[in-house]
């Protein structure tokens, strides 16, 4: 497991005004994590990657996008100028026969205050928590967001497509026609939450119990904590990388806030508690766990029937 310890940044005044970051990154249920994470509140940098390529170059390409991207925010690039550093520079490692086809997802924030830059390759995902609903801001490079754009599937059936881990773009694997980096910009509120995650998280953890486990938890490491274990109690089938950054209480601002494309809210449901969430999230594992022993009790009623019919 890759943590990153709090981090708070500067005091700019005698409010205490201070931006929190924390993250993790997790293997999951794998042998090989090929996560990597940023989560630095002095650089005003959080990032997550999730790298590919195999056991031998997947960590390779993410380390790589992590280490540009940091040189470039301390020589004040954009996001968009880093990931394009970093783009060509995975091209360049994958020339050796044994890192061939590598590439990564990223995701990253750069803030300051409550103002913040936002850039995206991939289907690692950004959103934000308000306090009443879960809000994603970022559109997933991905096949079945296509489908979902065509209106030839549903979000829910996108869900459980067989296809739905199938990405568009990548970092240092550039379809014909370059890379596509995404970007966005907004304004926190006080208090407020952004997330970044890996489809670790996304893929064991609904929308909806993600909102839940945020809503409950009563402070961010907690919620940093409970949204690990959902994912890994949901399966834990991939890696697994959080980075959690919530607005200083303590920053005034006379303008309000700007919400970048909202693609998809989910407002926290009345009724649900973390207990709900975890109890849930068992079920897929139960079921993978005991499905030769489903299997074979499916088999005997169908031929007790038979006979009886």
């Amino acid at each position: 497991m890759q943590p990153v310890a709090l981090s708070k940044s500067p005091d700019t005044d005698a409010c205490q005004a201070t931006n929190t970051v924390i993250g993790v990154s997790h293997p999951g249920r794998r042998h090989h994590n090929e996560d990597c994470i940023v989560a630095d509140a002095d650089m005003g940098l959080a990032m997550v990657a999730d790298g590919m390529g195999g056991y031998a170059c997947g960590d390779v390409a993410s380390d790589i996008v992590k280490t540009v991207l940091l040189a470039a925010v301390a020589e004040q690039e954009s996001l968009m100028e880093g990931i394009a550093r970093a783009h060509a520079a995975i091209t360049t490692a994958s020339t050796e026969p044994n890192k061939k086809g590598m590439g990564s997802t990223v995701v990253a924030i750069k803030l300051s205050k409550l103002d913040y830059e936002l850039a995206w390759v991939g289907d690692s995902r950004a959103y934000l928590w308000d306090g009443l609903a879960l809000k994603q801001i970022t559109r997933d490079h991905s096949y079945v967001e296509t489908l979902i754009g065509s209106g030839a599937i549903s979000y829910q059936q996108s869900l459980i497509h067989p296809e739905r881990n199938l990405i568009t773009q990548a970092v240092g694997v550039a379809p014909e026609g370059g890379l596509d980096i995404a970007i966005a910009n907004g304004r926190l509120q006080a208090g407020q939450i952004i997330l970044l995650c890996s489809d670790g998280l996304v893929d064991e953890v609904v929308d909806s119990d993600v909102a839940a486990i945020l809503a409950a938890a009563p402070s961010l490491q907690q919620a940093l904590d409970d949204l690990l274990a959902a994912a890994i109690a949901g399966g834990g089938r991939d890696n697994i990388s959080i980075v959690l950054w919530q607005a200083g209480s303590g920053y005034s601002s006379t303008q309000s806030a700007l919400v970048p494309e909202v693609i998809r809210s989910t407002p926290v449901a009345a009724t649900a508690t973390k207990e709900m969430v975890f109890q849930r999230a068992t079920l897929p594992v139960l079921a993978r766990r005991y499905w030769p022993l489903s299997l074979l009790l499916v088999i005997g009623l169908s031929l007790l029937l038979v006979r009886i019919a």
